[in-house]
């Protein structure tokens, strides 16, 4: 009996560790969304004012939009370095090898989608674009460039590099401005 009962211990604990792990994702999933929705409606907001203040309009939303990506970096840095600790404190517990397999290949998965996002950010930078930020997830990636609109040209340009980076395909590419 006591042998049944330490095995169901063991196997409830990692058990639960590796649910809060995945809760602790779609909690940052979440964050990031309500984020880039907020940037939104406030860029809407002031677009729609008189164009009496567009000078002073325009410098806002320059000024707020370094903001939001400068928020999103440190928000995006923030949730990684959580992600990650959860992942290493699973497999530091020694968990069995069927956790400590799934513990690891999601943060290999993890530290593979920071590297490409890392590199399609820099490489949409390179095409003149003033700022972009990347977020890959299972199925999609979103790339939000900091412009007030993007013609078909510059829009192939960026698809481009995130098909050729990747290796995803288009459907699962949202492009957007922060306007």
């Amino acid at each position: 009996m006591k042998e049944f009962i330490r095995r169901c211990g063991k196997w409830l604990n990692k058990r639960v560790l590796t649910a809060a792990g995945l809760c602790l994702l779609l909690a940052a999933a979440v964050a990031t969304n309500i984020l880039v929705n907020r940037s939104r409606d406030d860029a809407k907001e002031s677009s729609s004012r008189e164009t009496s203040a567009v000078t002073q309009v325009s410098a806002q939303t320059k000024q707020s939009d370094a903001n939001f990506f400068a928020a999103y970096r440190e928000e995006r840095d923030s949730v990684r370095t959580q992600e990650l600790a959860y992942l290493d404190a699973i497999v530091s517990q020694g968990a069995d090898t069927e956790t400590l397999s799934d513990a690891q290949k999601q943060k290999l998965e993890l530290v593979n989608a920071m590297e490409t996002e890392l590199t399609v950010e820099n490489l949409v930078r390179a095409k003149g674009f003033s700022d972009v930020i990347v977020s890959i997830h299972q199925g999609s990636i979103n790339v939000v460039v900091g412009a007030d609109k993007l013609n078909d040209e510059q829009v192939a340009q960026i698809l481009d590099i995130v098909l050729r980076e990747t290796g995803k395909n288009a459907e699962n590419v949202k492009i957007s401005t922060t306007l």
